[in-house]
């Protein structure tokens, strides 16, 4: 009896272990930390979805970040923001976010996300490369998940 349950509790551990979040990332030479890194798995049959992180600034001074690029070919990124305006869900594509110093912005469903364009999923992880207003470029790791859709 307990071995048919061997299948189960393997699924189950699979499933937190995928769940969990990795660690922070501080890229080398970044002043940003990048956290809970993920990129939501596109409905099947399409390759546009969002991505999303928590961003870090333990710095004194603010830092902005002006866009995110992906050296995979045919792959578009574009830093968006949702919000609600008399009912009504709309989306606006962003020029730069500040990260305030001492503070942590999330990139988060809902709010302000990542659009990708051109990402079929396959993946498990993905980089991009997070571009700050100075004009340095520092690489962000995103796992792919498998999540629900609407």
């Amino acid at each position: 009896m307990a071995r048919a349950y061997g299948p189960v509790v393997a699924g189950m551990l699979a499933i937190l272990v995928a769940s969990c979040d990795g660690p922070a990332q501080q890229p080398s030479g970044s002043p940003l930390e990048f956290d809970n890194a993920w990129v939501r798995a596109p409905v099947a049959g399409r390759t546009v979805t969002a991505a999303y992180c928590d961003v870090t600034n333990p710095g004194d001074m603010p830092i902005g970040i002006i866009g995110f690029e992906s050296d995979h070919p045919g792959l578009r990124v574009e830093m968006h923001e949702s919000t609600e305006h008399d009912g009504m869900m709309r989306m606006r594509r962003l020029a730069r976010v500040t990260i305030p110093a001492k503070a942590t912005v999330s990139f988060a469903p809902g709010g302000m996300h990542l659009m990708l364009f051109g990402f079929d999923g396959t993946a498990a992880e993905m980089t991009l490369a997070a571009t700050l207003d100075s004009g340095e470029t520092f690489p962000v790791v995103f796992a792919t998940r498998p999540e629900q859709h609407r």
